[in-house]
C-alpha cells in the first residue's frame, strides 16, 4: 500500500517540478506565530520503544548507504553541526552520530561509529564505542594517520577522549579530559578539529556544566566555553582557558551546542550562533596560537538575562556554519528566526514559519550597530542578497501547500524553516550548503515534513544557485530528513560532496520538542554530486559531449560509451568510486566528431555506484554507472 501511495505522490509532484522554483512566504498570519521552546525531556519519562513502521532498512537510493541506526533522536540541541565526518585523502571515511536505544531511559546511549575503508563500510553498529552512557561526539583526523573524538558523560564526570594511531583499526586508547579548576569537573557538548600539516594540533571547545545540568557558576558565567589545545595530537593537553571576548565582560553565559568548529590547513574558526547573544566568530591563523573576534551580527540586548525583550527581534536561530576559502578569507552560513521573552516565560520563544539561510563573508560588512532589531529580517537579507535559502513553492501555484499553518503543523526543533545548515568548501573554492527545510509536497496528514536541500556558489559567494532538492528520491517521501554533518575539502579534488545525516518517519523528536513516540531512526551517508560549476566551466563550450551508457545497471563484464563529439578531441576516461577514489583510467587516443563508442571494463569492480568521468580535449563530463 506504500508503495503505491509514494508512486502515486510522486508522479503527482512530477507534475510540477519542472516550474521554476521561488521563493514564497508562509501566510502573514502565520509569520506571527510563536512558541516557547522547550529543553530536552526527562528520559526516563519518554515514551516505550516502537518500531518504526517507515523507514525501512535496504531500500535507499543509489547514492546513499545505511550506515548506522538510532533511538535516541537529539543530535544537537540547536542544530548547529557537529564535526561528526572526515573524508581522508585515500578515500577511507570515518563517521559518528549519538547512537541510542533502549528507552526510555537510553542507558546505551553513545558514539555511534562506521568506517569505510575505500571499498564498502562496516556493518551497522549496535553498540556504542564508550564503555559508559555518552553523547554528542566530536570526531576528526588526529595526527599523520590517526582518527579521535570526545564526547560527554555528564556535570560530574570529564570528557572521554578516544583516539587511535590508525583510522579504521585497533583497540581506542580511551582518556579522559577535565574542567578547569574551579568549574564542575564535567564539560559538555564539546566540540574538536584537528589542524596543521600532520593534524597534530586539535582543537577543543566545550561548555562548562550551567547550574540547570547540575552544574555550577564558573568565573561569572552560568555555562562558560573554554578552550583546550593539543599540540601533540592529544598525547597532552594545555590548560583550558577562557578567550578573550567570551568572559563574563562580554557574555553571561552560553548555551550548549550553539557553537561550530573548522580548520583548513592552519585556519581554525569558532562560529558563537544563539538568539540571545552576538553572531560572531573566534578566528585563529596560527594553529590557535592567537585568536581574532569579529562581531557578525550585535544583539540589540547586551547582557540579556531571562528579561522581557523590547519586541520581537530578528535574530540567528542558533543553527550556523563557517568555513575558510584557499585563501583564508571567511564564509559563514546560518539561520534566521526571530525571538521573543515574555513575562512568566521560562525560555525563549521561537517562530516556526519565519525563514532563510544567510550568508556573510569577510568581504562583506558586518551587521553591528543601527537598527539591530530588525536587520536581519528575512526579507531585508532576500532584499540585499544575504539570504541564500528558503523554503520552495516547487509547484509554482505561488502559495506555500502545507498541510497546515498551525504550530504543531512542523515539528519543533527552534530553529528557522529552512535551518541546520551544513557549509563545505572544495578544492576550487566554490561553495556548497546543504540544510534541512520544510518542503511543500510531503507530510504524514498532520505534518510537514523537513527534506534536505542545497545551494552552491562557484564565485566565492557572490552569487548563488537555486535551491535544489536532494531529498526527492521515492524513498524519501515520507522521511523526516534532518541534521545534515559533511567532511571538509581534504586537497583531493571529487566529483561529490559527502554528507550524513538522520532520517525519520515522523517530522520532529522524540527527547525534545515534540515528544514524539520513540522510533528507528537511521544515519545515511550520501554522495552529492558537484554541479558543473567552478573550473569545469571553463572547459566547456558551446556545444559540449554527451555521453550514453548502457546497459545501465550493468552486470556483464563490460560497459558500452557512446560519447558525442563536436571536434575532433583525444578521449580519456577516469572512473570513481562513490568516495571519489580513482578506480581506473584510461585514454582511447584521438577520436572524431560524432558518435564514438568505447568499453568499460568492469570485470574486476565490486557492486556499487560508480562516477565516470570523460575528457574530451578541454571538456569533461561525468555521469554515474551502476555495477550489479
Amino acid at each position: 500500500m506504500r508503495k503505491l501511495l509514494l508512486l502515486f505522490v510522486a508522479v503527482t509532484l512530477c507534475m510540477g517540478v519542472s516550474a521554476q522554483m521561488q521563493r514564497i512566504k508562509a501566510p502573514a498570519k502565520a509569520l506571527k506565530l510563536a512558541v516557547e521552546q522547550k529543553t530536552a525531556i526527562i528520559e526516563t519519562n519518554n515514551l516505550l520503544q516502537t518500531v518504526n513502521p517507515y523507514v525501512t532498512r535496504g531500500s535507499v537510493p543509489q547514492n546513499e548507504l545505511e550506515i548506522g541506526a538510532t533511538v535516541y533522536d537529539l543530535q544537537s540541541n540547536v542544530a548547529t553541526p557537529s564535526n561528526r565526518m572526515e573524508i581522508f585523502e585515500d578515500g577511507t571515511i570515518g563517521a559518528t552520530w549519538t547512537y541510542g536505544t533502549g528507552s526510555p531511559d537510553y542507558i546505551n546511549r553513545g558514539t555511534g561509529y562506521n568506517y569505510f575503508n575505500g571499498s564498502s563500510w562496516g556493518p551497522m553498529p549496535t553498540s556504542r564505542v564508550e564503555a559508559a552512557k555518552a553523547g554528542w561526539p566530536a570526531y576528526t583526523k588526529c595526527g599523520p594517520t590517526g582518527e579521535c573524538f570526545v564526547s560527554h558523560i555528564s556535570a560530574t564526570v570529564p570528557l572521554n577522549f578516544l583516539r587511535r594511531e590508525v583510522k579504521g583499526t585497533g583497540d581506542w586508547i580511551v582518556g579522559t579530559i577535565a574542567a578547569p579548576a574551579g568549574a564542575p569537573v564535567g564539560l559538555l557538548w564539546p566540540r574538536l578539529i584537528s589542524s596543521g600539516p600532520n593534524n597534530e594540533f586539535l582543537h577543543l571547545f566545550a561548555l562548562t556544566a550551567p547550574s540547570g545540568n547540575g552544574g555550577a557558576v564558573y568565573n561569572g558565567q552560568d555555562g562558560a566555553i573554554v578552550y583546550i589545545r593539543s599540540t601533540d595530537a592529544g598525547l597532552t593537553w594545555e590548560e583550558p582557558i577562557v578567550l578573550e571576548g567570551m568572559g563574563a565582560d562580554y557574555y553571561i553565559n552560553f548555551a550548549g551546542d550553539s557553537y561550530s568548529l573548522s580548520a583548513t590547513g592552519n585556519n581554525v574558526a569558532l562560529t558563537i550562533s544563539d538568539n540571545w547573544l552576538d553572531l560572531f566568530v573566534m578566528k585563529s591563523t596560527d594553529n590557535g596560537e592567537n585568536w581574532e573576534k569579529i562581531v557578525v551580527w550585535e544583539h540589540p540586548i547586551p547582557f540579556w538575562n531571562n528579561v522581557p525583550s523590547i519586541d520581537t527581534i530578528y535574530c540567528p536561530d542558533g543553527s550556523a556554519h563557517a568555513v575558510f576559502d584557499h585563501s583564508g578569507k571567511l564564509h559563514m552560513t546560518f539561520g534566521v528566526n526571530r525571538g521573543l521573552f515574555e513575562e512568566g516565560d521560562e525560555l525563549p520563544s521561537w517562530f516556526p514559519f519565519v525563514d532563510g539561510i544567510a550568508y556573510w563573508n569577510e568581504d562583506k560588512p558586518t551587521w553591528v550597530g543601527g537598527d539591530q532589531v530588525n536587520v536581519l529580517n528575512p526579507d531585508l537579507l532576500y532584499e540585499n542578497g544575504d539570504l541564500i535559502a528558503f523554503m520552495i513553492d516547487i509547484n509554482g501555484n505561488g502559495d506555500l501547500d502545507f498541510i497546515g499553518f498551525e504550530t504543531f503543523n512542523i515539528g519543533k526543533y527552534y530553529v528557522s524553516a529552512s535551518g541546520m545548515p551544513y557549509l563545505t568548501i572544495d578544492q576550487y573554492d566554490d561553495l556548497y550548503v546543504v540544510y534541512s527545510s520544510v518542503t511543500e509536497g510531503y507530510d504524514d496528514g498532520l505534518q510537514q515534513y523537513r527534506h534536505l536541500w542545497w545551494v552552491y556558489s562557484s564565485d566565492g559567494g557572490e552569487t548563488w544557485s537555486d535551491p535544489e532538492h536532494l531529498s526527492d528520491n521515492i524513498l524519501h517521501m515520507l522521511d523526516e530528513c534532518v541534521f545534515p554533518s559533511g567532511a571538509r575539502e581534504d586537497g583531493n579534488y571529487r566529483e561529490f560532496i559527502p554528507i550524513t545525516y538522520q532520517a525519520d518517519a515522523q517530522p520532529g523528536l522524540s527527547v525534545r520538542g515534540d515528544e514524539d513516540q520513540p522510533s528507528e531512526n537511521l544515519i545515511y551517508y550520501t554522495a552529492i554530486q558537484k554541479p558543473n560549476v567552478g573550473i569545469d566551466d571553463l572547459q566547456y563550450d558551446s556545444k559540449p559531449i554527451e555521453i550514453s551508457v548502457y546497459p545501465n545497471p550493468v552486470s556483464s563484464r563490460e560497459a558500452k560509451l557512446d560519447i558525442i563529439l563536436s571536434n575532433k578531441s583525444n578521449v580519456s576516461l577516469e572512473l570513481y568510486s562513490i568516495t571519489g577514489q580513482k578506480v581506473t583510467e584510461t585514454s582511447y587516443g584521438v577520436r572524431q566528431p560524432g558518435v564514438s563508442t568505447v568499453m568499460l571494463d568492469i570485470s574486476r569492480l565490486n557492486a556499487g555506484v560508480y562516477f565516470v568521468k570523460v575528457k574530451a580535449g578541454e571538456q569533461t563530463k561525468t555521469t554515474k554507472i551502476n555495477v550489479l
